[in-house]
Order: structure tokens, then sequence, then C-alpha cells
């Protein structure tokens, strides 16, 4: 059960990184950030593998929720510090489930991948036709 506490925390932490909305470089750099604080905080609650898994689910949780407020901005223009702010009071919940419930976190990795997944596959979906004009 330790892991599934791990993989949450890593996820809260990527979900606060993540409410930057950044985009190209500065969206790996800050996956990074959120790597290496996971990094640093699952290797003081469980030792190395907590370490690995929680920046782990730090990285991945950042680049998902970052694509996806800068995406809100993108088209809403300021309303993106909205859906920020209320990113940061889901992570509070995730990291709460993490501590309280850690076999939730299962329902929260596989929503997060849904996310990520669904967001590509429309991302493809929508630049589809200009690869047909090459």
């Amino acid at each position: 059960m330790h892991f599934l506490q791990d993989i949450g925390v890593g996820i809260a932490i990527g979900m606060l990184a993540g409410t930057t909305g950044t985009q190209g470089g500065a969206r790996g750099r800050m996956a990074i950030l959120a790597a290496v604080v996971g990094l640093v905080v699952g290797f003081l609650i469980d030792g190395p593998l907590g370490a690995v898994l929680t920046a782990l689910g730090g990285a991945a949780a950042c680049v998902v929720i970052s694509d996806l407020v800068f995406g809100a901005s993108r088209r809403e223009g300021s309303g993106g510090g909205a859906l920020a702010f209320i990113i940061a009071l889901a992570a509070l919940v995730v990291l709460a489930i993490a501590l309280l419930v850690p076999i939730a976190i299962v329902v929260v990795a596989i929503a997060l991948a849904w996310l990520g997944w669904s967001r590509h596959r429309r991302a493809q979906r929508k630049h589809a036709g200009l690869r047909v004009l090459r």
C-alpha cells in the first residue's frame, strides 16, 4: 500500500506544478522540477522506491495538468487562473486520499491517464487535416 501512497503524493505534487500552465520547453522544465520535488519527498516518506514512484507520478501529472491549464487559458484568456485554483484544491483532495485511503489512488491515476490520453487523441484529430495537405 505504501507504493500507492507514494504515487498519490507524486500526483498531488505534479498537479500543483502543472497549474502554471506552461507550454513547450517550459513544460518540460516544470515536469523535471515536479519530479525532483517528488524524488525528495518520496525519499523522505518511503526510501528509494518511494522516491522513484513519487517522481514518476509528479512528472506525469505535471505534463497532463499543465496541458489542460494551458488549453483553458488560451481559450478563455484570464479564466485559466480560476481553473488553476480549482486544480490546486483538487491536488489537496488527492493528497488527503493518498494519505487516508491509498487504494483509491488507483482511480485517480486511471482518471489522470484517461485525461491525458483523450486530450492527445483530440489534438491528433484536430491536426489530422493539416497532415493530409503535406
